[in-house]
């Protein structure tokens, strides 16, 4: 039932109770009205009544006295006390046509007799009157003969009748007035009170049914409006506030729909976000790849020509020197076989002479070497090739090559002194590399972390120990090579850098700038790896390797 049906037959049914509130009303009137009528009605009988008898019982004293004068009159008599007579005769008739007139139903018949009594009696009075005094015998005579049996039957018996009878139904008509008004103010008071408690439910029951749907509906409104979609409102019933109810429940499933579909859509783009990301970074790997390939392309044609023509002249330096150091030897033989016959102090002096000429040489021929290896390298760094691939446990390749770097360190200084930690996973499968190439990486790279390690030893003392950590980890579709030094560690700005060809934090003489390139070129180019860098200033710097497994992609 719909709120406006409901309102309005709660309106129909207060006019309902308004309207038999009038009809009590009115009916209560209408009986109060009715008994007082008759209340009213059996007083006018009993006044009359009472009236009447006041003027019979007059007129009987009067005839007594005119019965009880014994001398006549003369014919004629008193005209005006026989007009008077009449006139109160008349009086009581009219006082009795007034009773008739007033009477019930029930009381006509005695009144009918009581007024046909009367009549008689008026009659016989009136004979007696109109011969008093003219025919003195006839009036005695219908005095006696007629009119006092018909007193007697008129004061003594009809109208005593008439009055206790009238006296009567004025008790009860003031009785039933009574009743009728208590009768009537109780069912007028409990009309009202069931009307007012009809109305009063009705209105409870009305605005309990509303309060609560309007309560259900705020509080799904705040939840809904708070963001809980999920949640429904229940109400039953075909009202206007089940169907805003409906319409509610309506709109909170399509934010959900909507608010689901937007977190889809946002977790879409941020996927979508995610990849594009990972694209650019391939992209910018791949870039960054191309340009160390363009770089090395170049450097390659560049070192190999430059190569080529410092490869020759550098071999005649070194040979030469070799072949001037033998002669050296050969004049220091020589001038020892003429000994007796150079002078003592000439001879001081040749061999003074020899031997700077002897250090020269040497210091030419050292050189010479290192120029030479520098030139390989950069001849190996531009050709790129490799030799052939074969499986091989790195496990023993790296530790061994970090070790061959401590061994190499401590032989030009022997100073030189750190501690090495392995931590190398026994389950490490072998893979397909080229060793003499993976080797040289390994090297290169455990070169680097001692020569790091061993300069904050020089610069922090004793109270440093400088540590090498070798660990190697095998992955679901690669092997994992780490090589950590407790360094200074690498600076932010200069990271990007460190696999560019001549680049380089040593000191001059000190590096080539070719090895972290050159490990760079063998790892990503030549085994299809990934090599990074991890570092915190001041603390560490650690180079990590990735070698795909066979039959997998590269990490």
């Amino acid at each position: 039932m719909t709120i406006r049906r409901r309102l309005l037959l709660s309106f129909l049914l207060i006019l309902v109770l308004f309207a038999v509130n009038l009809v009590i009303f009115y009916w209560s009137n209408q009986k109060r009205q009715t008994s007082v009528e008759a209340l009213r009605r059996a007083i006018s009988r009993q006044i009359l009544i009472s009236g009447v008898n006041q003027n019979l019982n007059d007129i009987q004293k009067q005839v007594t006295l005119l019965s009880e004068i014994t001398t006549e009159t003369p014919a004629g008599g008193d005209a005006a006390g026989v007009a008077q007579f009449k006139a109160q005769l008349e009086k009581v008739e009219n006082q009795i046509g007034e009773l008739q007139s007033l009477s019930e139903p029930e009381t006509r018949k005695n009144i009918e007799a009581f007024a046909d009594a009367y009549r008689k009696l008026s009659a016989s009075w009136r004979i007696f009157y109109e011969n008093f005094g003219i025919n003195q015998t006839k009036a005695i005579t219908e005095l006696a003969v007629r009119a006092e049996p018909l007193t007697q039957e008129v004061l003594q018996t009809r109208l005593p009748q008439l009055q206790a009878d009238e006296n009567a139904r004025v008790d009860s008509a003031s009785v039933n007035f009574y009743q009728v008004a208590r009768l009537t103010n109780r069912i007028t008071l409990m009309i009202f009170a069931i009307s007012a408690a009809v109305a009063v439910g009705v209105a409870v029951i009305v605005s309990e049914q509303l309060t609560r749907g309007l309560t259900r509906l705020k509080v799904g409104a705040a939840l809904i409006g708070s963001g809980d979609f999920g949640h429904r409102i229940e109400l039953t019933g075909n009202d206007e506030l089940t169907e805003l109810a409906k319409a509610f429940n309506e709109m909170s499933a399509k934010l959900y729909r909507a608010r689901h579909e937007l977190t889809l859509a946002n977790e879409q783009e941020r996927m979508k976000s995610e990849q594009l990301e990972t694209v650019v970074d391939q992209l910018r790997k791949a870039q960054d790849q191309l340009v160390v390939q363009q770089k090395l392309a170049s450097l390659g044609s560049l070192t190999a020509g430059i190569a080529h023509e410092i490869k020759n002249p550098l071999n005649f330096v070194t040979n030469f020197s070799e072949v001037s150091a033998g002669l050296v030897d050969e004049l220091r033989n020589s001038i020892k076989e003429q000994n007796e016959r150079i002078d003592p102090k000439d001879r001081q002096y040749i061999e003074d002479i020899l031997r700077d000429l002897h250090q020269n040489v040497s210091k030419i021929q050292e050189h010479g070497k290192r120029a030479d290896g520098i030139v390989r390298n950069m001849l190996m760094h531009s050709r790129g090739h490799g030799g052939e691939r074969q499986m091989t446990n790195l496990n023993p390749l790296v530790s061994e090559y970090v070790k061959l770097a401590y061994h190499g360190m401590r032989a030009q200084n022997t100073n030189f002194n750190v501690a090495i930690q392995e931590d190398l996973d026994s389950t490490l499968e072998p893979v397909k590399v080229v060793v003499h190439d993976i080797s040289r990486v390994f090297l290169n790279i455990a070169n680097n972390a001692c020569y790091a390690a061993y300069e904050k030893k020089k610069r922090l003392g004793d109270g440093f120990s400088p540590t090498i950590s070798v660990s190697t980890r095998n992955l679901s579709s690669a092997v994992e090579i780490r090589i950590k030094d407790n360094g200074d560690g690498i600076p932010e700005s200069i990271r990007p850098r460190l696999f560019e060809p001549f680049f380089t934090t040593k000191p001059t003489g000190s590096g080539t700038g070719l090895g972290l390139s050159m490990s760079y070129e063998i790892i990503v180019q030549q085994h299809n790896g990934a090599i990074r860098v991890e570092s915190e200033i001041g603390q560490y710097a650690e180079f990590v390797i990735m070698l795909p497994k066979p039959n997998s992609k590269a990490t």
